[in-house]
């Protein structure tokens, strides 16, 4: 699976002390006005997590009223020219404040001749707020100065939140930038990676204060209590985030918050990028710019072959930088132990530090410059990269992470690393720790500039060995570079990302329990910082209902991992579904178990599939189960908020879930078994394209991934000789409309064949695309590649169209061969980049995941 570029869409747009452990939370009955404690307890109103509290009761704790009967009884402070942090903090304050009042508190901007010190408690007043009134200090002023607080005596994220008589002060380090903030204009707002600790001083005062909220974007995911009057108490507190990078794949989220993995005719339009922006802020998404990823796919442009496309970053022609062996099809990799291309990139990383910017698609940010693989294992074949390859894995054998390649590329990133710390030794590579180079290297240890982002498989709850092997993986890495930089890629995109690329509703993957185990255990081991990928969507969108409760899960243990993360999990219940918590809870539990229990797969599981979901998980008995707790759910609901959360949640997730799940109960077999013929053999292995075609059993029905019967001309057709297995796929079209992107095999146009055993059996896929470039994966199976020995041609440009044929050993084509007299299950998917698809279904219309069964002749 692609890994994705972490601040992709930040960039399109843009141009320590952890807290105590948590004591047991109580419940009282509202009064008439609302008072919060910052160590806790709500007195005597509601819930608020006490592991947010700091440590005992402080003996100076000083109350102040901010609103009174719907009054205003304080005023917000900032400095007369405000840094864009400190603006934006106090608009998002006022914000909030008023949402529980529903009173405006001003903001009133002030100049050093209109503040002045105290005696005593050094309080601060003016005039402008009027007698008896507190004063909410945001961001450095005039104010804060007098009282000996200024920004640039904070470290990077670090905030203060300070109580004092009639007087509260949230600030932290911020950016100097004073450049206007209009709070309607996103595109206004500080850099998600700019310094802007005041905003976490105002967003942790809010939560902590005031008993707010943000469970989703937008104000259906806002909690906060309604009061007239607003009381608050607490003393003092100082403190950063734990985890100094905090990023998400920040693609966007569908407008009505549900979206589908099944693509549709019209694309659901995204939410506004104000409501996005907004809640990413809210969550803390941000802190220290990092970027690890996929790096050189821009040296095919400049170093490959001139781009007519792209001409003006071509430099030279530099062939043996590439990978060698595969002449004349443009190199899938570099050739990482060739002596030009490694002074190119230390050249490259030199001119990034040096203020010189970026080259086409290189990455980097802060102190940091990317040094990241293609995303395939199409190393180079040369005699000197060969002899640091592994033949296969030692660690991670059979595993998708695995050491295959991990002294190779490690050597070529020390290689760097090494030349780079003679001109910058204050700063940093960022490289990947990834599929066959995801382990250390063995011959030598990374330098010290050099920080990894380990990408692990999080949201695989369900395998053991993918668990076990990613704490190895994460272990190995913690005992071989104890003091280097780590950040963590997680992959929460998982199932919904194998639904969207197969075109199916999948079982969700809720995981927020185990999660939390996984993020406490990895977080005090060195970990600097965490990415993840959400769950996809169709039409390029991202779900923020698949992983609600993992959002805030994540992002509250990044903060503080010493949180109790089920008191977390049930908070969210309790604040967010109201009356309706109870059934809600039970339902994501329940749900929870369903998808992580190992039981419920079959042996080696990969990814979902449709057949997994809806056979093996989604079970008629569970799923009456559940509908008996949405049932209930419903019922519960008692405020016009919790119906709109609860008819948000039965839309986006539970008919989601039940669509497929009521088609699973009706489906029907629409044909009898496809019977093989077998034919005599071609006159030579050489000449099995010559193999009688016409005599093969025509593959029909073709449908839309909807199961509708689709226009497009395409013919496909199947048949045997007792050693191979012949298929031939055909579609009648332009073949300039044909899409390639440099053996992209995934996202081209293509042709994807899978074959099992048994429908209930470990699944292989093969793609092809126009090029006749393919792909063997094993899906469930110890290995995740299959050595399908196919040959395969393809010709984009036949008479009748683009032909495809592969002659398939059947000795190879299943785990345990296949043979004449045998039956095996087979379907076939004709994709653009996973859009338009149509799919053979010759067992029933509208499920593209379904196997036909194939029967040999003897």
């Amino acid at each position: 699976m692609p890994l994705k570029l972490a601040r992709s869409y930040i960039e399109n747009l843009e141009g320590d002390a952890p807290s105590a452990p948590p004591s047991a939370l109580t419940e009282q009955r509202p009064p008439k006005f609302l008072l919060v404690s910052g160590f806790g307890h709500i007195l005597p109103f509601g819930l608020l997590l006490a592991s947010l509290a700091l440590p005992g009761r402080a003996a100076n704790e000083t109350e102040l009223t901010l609103v009174r009967d719907g009054k205003p009884s304080a005023s917000i402070v900032i400095a007369k020219e405000p840094t864009r942090a400190a603006a934006f903090a106090a608009r998002e304050l006022q914000y909030h404040l008023k949402q529980i009042t529903g009173a405006e508190v001003t903001i009133t901007e002030v100049t050093s001749d209109e503040w002045s010190p105290l005696s005593g408690d050094r309080r601060v007043t003016s005039e402008k707020t009027g007698d008896g009134k507190a004063s909410i200090l945001v961001g450095e002023s005039a104010a804060t100065v007098a009282l000996g607080l200024k920004s640039a005596d904070f470290q990077p994220q670090e905030y203060l939140i300070r109580f004092q008589p009639n007087l509260l002060v949230l600030m932290g380090r911020d950016k100097e930038d004073r450049g206007k903030m209009d709070y309607a204009d996103y595109g206004s707002f500080p850099g998600f990676y700019d310094d802007q600790a005041t905003c976490y001083a105002v967003y942790d005062f809010l939560e902590r204060f005031c008993r707010v909220r943000w469970y989703l974007p937008t104000e259906l995911g806002l909690v906060c209590p309604k009061n007239a009057t607003l009381r608050v108490k607490g003393a003092e507190i100082r403190r950063a985030p734990f985890i100094k990078c905090r990023q998400e794949t920040m693609y966007p989220f569908p407008a009505d918050l549900c979206g589908d993995t099944i693509t549709r005719d019209k694309p659901i339009p995204i939410l506004a990028w104000h409501d996005h922006h907004l809640w990413f802020h809210r969550m803390r998404i941000g802190g220290e710019p990092y970027v690890a990823c996929h790096s050189f796919y821009g040296y095919y442009d400049r170093f490959w072959k001139k781009n007519p496309k792209n001409e003006k970053v071509f430099e030279a022609e530099h062939p043996d930088w590439f990978a060698q062996g595969y002449a004349p099809e443009q190199p899938p990799q570099l050739c990482y132990t060739n002596p030009g291309l490694i002074q190119q990139v230390v050249q490259d990383a030199r001119d990034y530090f040096d203020g010189k910017g970026k080259k086409f698609q290189a990455l980097a940010d802060g102190d940091y410059f990317c040094l990241g693989a293609m995303d395939n294992g199409g190393w180079c074949k040369c005699a000197k990269c060969q002899a640091l390859l592994k033949k296969e894995a030692t660690r991670g054998k059979g595993q998708f992470s695995s050491d295959r390649a991990s002294d190779y590329v490690f050597a070529f990133v020390n290689c760097v690393a090494r030349e780079l710390k003679k001109t910058h030794p204050d700063k940093f590579l960022s490289t990947i720790a990834y599929a066959e180079n995801c382990y250390p290297p063995e011959r030598a240890p990374v330098e010290s500039n050099v920080s990894v982002s380990l990408c692990l498989h999080g949201r695989a709850v369900y395998s053991k060995t993918i668990q076990d092997n990613d704490r190895a993986v994460f272990d190995s890495w913690a005992k071989a570079a104890p003091a280097s930089r780590k950040f963590l890629y997680f992959y929460y995109c998982f199932p919904s990302l194998a639904a969207t690329q197969s075109h199916f509703r999948c079982f969700p993957g809720f995981f927020a329990h185990d999660l939390a185990k996984q993020l406490q255990g990895y977080f005090p081991r060195s970990v600097r910082g965490l990415v993840y990928e959400p769950s996809y969507l169709a039409d390029s969108r991202r779900s923020a209902l698949m992983d609600q409760v993992e959002f805030n899960v994540t992002w509250k243990l990044a903060d503080d991992p010493t949180l109790d993360s089920k008191a977390l999990v049930a908070e969210f219940f309790r604040l967010y579904y109201g009356a309706a918590a109870k059934p809600m809870q039970e339902f994501y539990e329940r749900v929870e178990e369903i998808y992580g229990n190992p039981d419920n797969y079959p042996p080696n599981p990969g990814h979902q599939t449709d057949e997994i979901a809806w056979t093996r998980l989604g079970t008629e008995e569970r799923m009456q189960g559940l509908a008996k707790l949405m049932e209930q759910a419903r019922a519960a609901a008692q405020t016009d908020l919790e119906k709109q959360r609860m008819a948000l949640f039965d839309k986006g997730l539970w008919q989601y879930m039940a669509m497929s799940w009521r088609k699973s109960q009706k489906k029907v077999a629409s044909g009898e078994t496809t019977r093989v013929p077998r034919v005599a053999p071609p006159p030579s292995e050489n000449d099995w394209q010559k193999i009688a075609w016409a005599k093969g059993a025509a593959l029909g029905q073709w449908f839309t991934l909807k199961g509708d019967p689709t226009p497009r001309p395409i013919e496909g057709r199947v048949l045997h000789d007792g050693k191979y297995l012949y298929l031939q796929l055909e579609e009648k079209l332009d073949p300039a409309k044909l899409l390639c992107r440099d053996n992209q095999i995934w996202n081209e146009d293509d042709w994807e064949i899978f074959v099992a055993a048994a429908l209930d059996k470990p699944r292989r896929q093969m793609g092809i695309n126009a090029r006749g470039a393919h792909q063997d994966l094993a899906r469930g199976e110890r290995d995740f590649e299959w050595d399908s020995g196919a040959k395969v041609v393809s010709d984009p440009r036949a008479p009748s169209g683009w032909i495809v044929r592969i002659a398939f050993p059947l000795e190879k084509l299943l785990p345990d061969g296949a043979a004449p007299g045998g039956a095996f299950c087979l379907n076939v998917i004709r994709a653009t980049a996973a859009r338009n698809a149509v799919t053979w279904m010759p067992t029933f219309a509208g499920c593209p995941d379904a196997l036909g069964k194939l029967c040999l002749e003897p």
